[in-house]
């Protein structure tokens, strides 16, 4: 009887001990301030509720439009015209889930924003962060580079690789670095709070033809603090599958845009130059003029205040080589077709001629009608 009694009593002490220690055992907080295990509080009027029973993970969803920014860590930005609708933390990711404001239009009504921490990374070049961002995404479409950025967001590093879906944005700070991914491919805008120059930018794009062939392009600019710049072109016919190279560099100083096009051995094909303000897109375009199936390329000749005009050198298979196509018209502003151009050159703001060129041979383009037009 009395063995029996002292087990009780045993019994007794070893619950009122463990009970004890699960009354002053303090809960963990997590690196983001909320404890866990514990329901996130929202102070913001929005509701929120913890989806999960995992103590590394929750989720807020908010209910009005007040919360236009996300933080996360040394990340701090606005999102301008989109709100957070909802948080979600797992282990040591946060994504946040964001909609348009109510009377607000863009071609993007929602964006997905999420956030990790991850190791600082020092890269010794550009090209070094280019490499590392191809292997990050080896099927992109967009790289962009601002290295030793000067911002008063504290950012010192963005860089960028967008693909078919999502951009992966590597943020660098003095000691931390943040990995991003966002279906949101120029988040920069809202990242950065200034406006500075971006050092490099990598596209790919395809360029389509006639009879179902399409080119690919693959396209490298590099801005320079000087102001001057450097775009490389590595392109590769559908047609054949001819390749060559080309480089175009504008001289800020002479106020000079020079272009040079090689062949696969490294021969010159073509060598043009244009005195005008640099921009790349208005300067070169890669398009096919003849609808043969073939790249070709239109050239800006002279800049002007109401048309440029552009000399245009389509593709001779025979030759493997570019031939300046003869006109005796102003070309200005182009649209191919199956057999004609069509030129538009403006007299005004919203006036001037539209007209027929048709192929009279291989390298000819003459004039078959003109009519003014006026836009309404």
């Amino acid at each position: 009887m009395r063995k029996t009694i002292l087990m009780i009593i045993v019994a007794a002490l070893l619950v009122l001990v463990g009970c004890d220690n699960v009354m002053t055992q303090s809960p963990a907080v997590t690196s983001s301030g909320i404890q866990s295990g514990a329901s996130p509080v929202n102070t913001s009027g929005g509701q929120s509720n913890n989806s999960s029973g995992s103590e590394s993970s929750y989720v807020e969803t908010y209910t009005d439009e007040s919360h236009k920014q996300i933080q996360y860590g040394k990340l701090s930005f606005d999102i301008g015209e989109f709100h957070v609708v909802s948080r979600k933390r797992s282990d040591n990711t946060e994504t946040f889930e964001c909609e348009i404001d109510k009377g607000k239009t863009r071609p993007q009504t929602r964006m997905s924003v999420k956030i990790q921490e991850i190791e600082k990374m020092d890269f010794a070049d550009i090209q070094t962060i280019a490499s590392y961002l191809k292997e990050m995404s080896p099927n992109y479409e967009r790289i962009r580079i601002y290295d030793n950025v000067t911002d008063d967001s504290g950012i010192t590093g963005l860089y960028s690789v967008t693909g078919k879906e999502l951009t992966k944005y590597i943020v660098c700070y003095g000691d931390v670095c943040y990995l991003i991914e966002s279906d949101y491919d120029i988040l920069e805008v809202y990242l950065f709070k200034g406006d500075p120059d971006a050092n490099y930018q990598a596209d790919k794009y395809k360029i389509e033809c006639a009879d179902s062939f399409v080119a690919d392009v693959n396209e490298i600019t590099y801005y320079n603090k000087d102001g001057s710049e450097k775009v490389e072109y590595d392109i590769t016919q559908g047609k054949d599958g001819i390749k060559y190279s080309a480089g175009l560099n504008y001289d800020k100083e002479k106020y000079m845009s020079e272009f040079v096009l090689k062949n696969e051995e490294g021969k010159k094909l073509l060598e043009l130059s244009v005195s005008s303000a640099f921009d790349k897109s208005a300067i070169i375009k890669f398009l096919d003029l003849n609808r043969d199936g073939y790249v070709d390329i239109q050239f800006l000749e002279t800049e002007g205040t109401m048309n440029n005009i552009y000399a245009l050198y389509v593709w001779d298979d025979s030759q493997k080589n570019f031939v300046q196509v003869k006109c005796d018209e102003m070309l200005s502003a182009i649209e191919a077709y199956d057999g004609y151009l069509m030129n538009w050159q403006k007299a005004g703001a919203d006036s001037g001629i539209v007209q027929k060129l048709v192929w009279k041979d291989k390298f000819t383009l003459v004039k078959e009608s003109e009519e003014a037009y006026q836009a309404e």
